[in-house]
């Protein structure tokens, strides 16, 4: 039985760039999306033989926004990639949507290409709270998207959430909950990531909040609401069926999402395109981000690769151990054993013993003297402590 591989495709097109946004994704290039499309097919043919000896178990369109081009395009990347799987290898196939790109032409073209998965960037349910951040749909776009998918019978639906941002108060924060409520009750929703706003320096975002003439306006909840609107959000995801399965994503059961699970379980995994990062042999590498760069490269019959990591056995196991340690059930010590043939305790007892000691880790007896780490509420809270811990 051959080894299960997860695919991610990177489709950098945006009609515009939001103000947070900090991703490789580019606007007023649709002269170079066919190119770039040819580009990405090559490249999936360049690492033919991997994909061979490999079955595709998770296809991931992620962006930039996949919605955006024609669907011609993610149909000739899905004919390409079809060339090595068999008809019911892949499991999950996801493809990132804009609410104000989808169309029913589209859903009926993703849905004849094997697409079984969408996930909408909603962002959040206030119109001006949208616009603050540079998103150019509006609630109404994101109804009418969920209404389509439903008339397709797409049965597995992800939509994105962020907070705080600009404008949003605790107050508006548990409307935007009341309105998720409602939207599960009536959509096939069965997946949420709740993101927590990173403000980069090289965004738009960052600019409007640090000058004094916007800063008012564009204010952000101080941190005692930032924590408010978290117990809000789990209360009301855990009353409506959701639970936390990972530090940022919530899902029914069974809908967790299965390509990204794929990296928290340090699994291989192939990225094509501007920017997209694999992971495959103990090796991590990253494609340029520049588009010109990219086509240029894959022209030439040359990878686009402009960072690679070769990772040690240390290196692979604490990796291993933060990667599961941001899924709620962490992971087994007797896992961890048959994986790279240690026991994490006789190479990482000191670090383990003193996150348990401050109550950022359980270590809860399993049967056959195994053990299971996970982190506690407090250790998802401040997570990055015990990744600084553990490096």
């Amino acid at each position: 039985m051959k080894q299960k591989l997860g695919i991610y495709i990177h489709i950098p097109f945006c009609m515009s760039k939001c103000y947070y946004c900090n991703f490789a994704s580019y606007v007023k290039k649709e002269n170079r999306i066919e190119e770039y499309i040819d580009c990405v097919c090559m490249e999936i043919l360049q690492n033919a033989e991997i994909l061979s000896e490999y079955d595709i178990a998770t296809i991931y369109f992620g962006g930039g926004t996949p919605s955006f081009i024609d669907s011609k395009y993610i149909q000739k990347i899905m004919d390409t990639l079809r060339l090595f799987q068999k008809e019911d290898d892949v499991i999950e196939t996801t493809i990132e949507v804009n609410p104000n790109s989808v169309t029913l032409e589209k859903l009926q073209d993703y849905k004849a290409c094997g697409i079984n998965r969408i996930s909408m960037g909603v962002q959040s349910t206030h119109n001006d709270v949208l616009k603050k951040i540079g998103r150019i749909h509006q609630i109404e776009d994101v109804y009418q998207a969920l209404e389509l998918c439903k008339k397709l019978n797409f049965s597995n639906i992800s939509i994105d959430l962020i907070y705080p941002l600009p404008g949003l108060t605790l107050s508006t924060w548990k409307e935007t909950l009341e309105e998720v409520t409602s939207m599960i009750k009536k959509y096939p929703i069965k997946h949420i990531s709740i993101y927590n706003l990173e403000v980069h320096e090289d965004t738009m975002l960052y600019h409007l909040l640090e000058q004094k003439e916007f800063s008012k306006e564009f204010s952000l909840v101080d941190e005692e609401e930032e924590y408010q609107m978290k117990e809000n959000l789990f209360e009301k995801l855990e009353k409506n069926g959701f639970f936390q399965y990972e530090i940022s994503n919530f899902s029914m059961k069974g809908y967790e999402s299965k390509h990204n699970l794929t990296y928290w379980n340090q699994n291989y995994y192939l990225g094509f395109g501007a920017g997209a990062a694999s992971f495959f042999a103990g090796t991590r590498y990253k494609n340029t981000e520049n588009l010109e760069g990219y086509i240029q490269s894959i022209r030439s019959g040359f990878p686009a690769i402009t960072e690679k990591e070769e990772l040690d056995l240390l290196d692979l196991m604490k990796e291993y151990m933060i990667l599961k340690l941001r899924l709620k059930q962490g992971f087994d010590t007797n896992e961890f054993l048959n994986r790279f043939g240690k026991d994490v305790f006789s190479l990482f007892q000191n670090e383990l013993e003193d996150l348990e000691q401050k109550e950022l880790i359980k270590i809860l007896p399993l049967k056959d003297s195994h053990k299971q780490i996970c982190l506690t509420k407090r250790g998802m809270e401040v997570a990055n402590y015990v990744w600084e811990k553990l490096i």
